[in-house]
């Protein structure tokens, strides 16, 4: 695994690390989550919108995740 395939992210603990996005959406799904990195800035997690994870099969946008 690459660097940019690893997406930064900063869990409710303050704890700032970078994961792969399987990773990602099981730490989302446990709640441990507090903001992740996206290509046009910070997702605030409880805040901004998160994509309906049964619409991410379909989903044809572009990736906003930003890997680091």
């Amino acid at each position: 695994m690459t660097k940019r395939e690893l997406i930064l992210v900063e869990l409710k603990d303050g704890t700032t690390c970078r994961m792969a996005k399987k990773v990602l959406r099981i730490f989302l799904r446990r709640g441990q989550v507090a903001k992740f990195k996206r290509s046009d800035g910070w997702f605030v997690v409880d805040k901004d919108q998160l994509r309906n994870p049964k619409d991410a099969i379909t989903y044809s946008g572009g990736e906003r995740r930003g890997a680091v």
